[in-house]
């Protein structure tokens, strides 16, 4: 909550200063490499709750809105939202000496808040702005894994705080519009809680019984992304 105030009286801060400076909006594509998933974080079985699987080719959009505070120095807000869905997993089980596999697909959500600042380099020229910056970012998921018609619910989701650190190049083609270019690293921890409602299943003929018990999923993104975007600038 404290973490949460800070950010809000650092952006009202800066809002003074930016109101009769240069100011941004952009639109952007982003793609992020990967990410570890931990299926179940709390489970009593320790193999369980150190597995991970690492999964390839996150995208996300985002919108930002950034002003310049000072000379070469600009201050920005970004909301994006990361879209990812996994439909090749199997759930494995036994039945009378037969080996039964059930399709399980499983969906993230995750929402992404972020504080930034940014130096322009001195060598940039008014054609092509090069900038580094770095700032934190508030996080919160929407898991849902679902076996058949039964699907998880979410039972407690936290908002998780992280840092990041980036790299950027703008190219101005136009007075008021520009191209971004933008590589990003962050490290945040993305925790859900949840649980499926239906313990019962039937598939192929068979009947299956999903435990109840409620489990914690963790993504980690522990990796680099890489961001396009259009910019307005007035």
């Amino acid at each position: 909550m404290r973490v949460k105030i800070l950010i809000l009286l650092l952006f009202l801060s800066f809002d003074a200063s930016i109101s009769q400076s240069r100011k941004m909006v952009g639109l952007n594509l982003n793609y992020i490499l990967s990410a570890f998933v931990y299926p179940n974080v709390i489970s009593s079985d320790r193999g369980l709750r150190e597995l991970s699987n690492e999964v390839n080719s996150w995208i996300g959009f985002s919108a930002d809105f950034r002003g310049e505070i000072a000379e070469g120095y600009l201050v920005g807000l970004s909301a994006e939202i990361v879209n990812k869905k996994v439909s090749d997993v199997l759930l494995v089980r036994r039945i009378s000496g037969q080996t039964v596999r059930i399709p399980v697909e499983d969906r993230y959500t995750i929402y992404i808040a972020e504080l930034s600042a940014f130096f322009i380099a001195p060598f940039s020229s008014q054609k092509l702005n090069i900038y580094i910056g770095g700032g934190v970012g508030a996080y919160k998921g929407k898991f849902e894994k679902s076996i058949l018609n039964a699907k998880s619910e979410i039972q407690r989701s936290p908002v998780n705080i992280g840092i990041h650190v980036m790299s950027g190049v703008h190219y101005n083609f136009e007075k008021n519009l520009s191209l971004r270019g933008e590589l990003k690293f962050r490290d945040p921890i993305v925790e859900v809680e949840s649980r499926f409602k239906d313990a019962l299943i039937e598939y192929n003929g068979y009947i299956f019984q999903i435990a109840p018990t409620q489990f914690r999923t963790r993504i980690n993104f522990d990796t680099m992304t890489f961001m396009l975007g259009l910019v307005f600038s007035f």
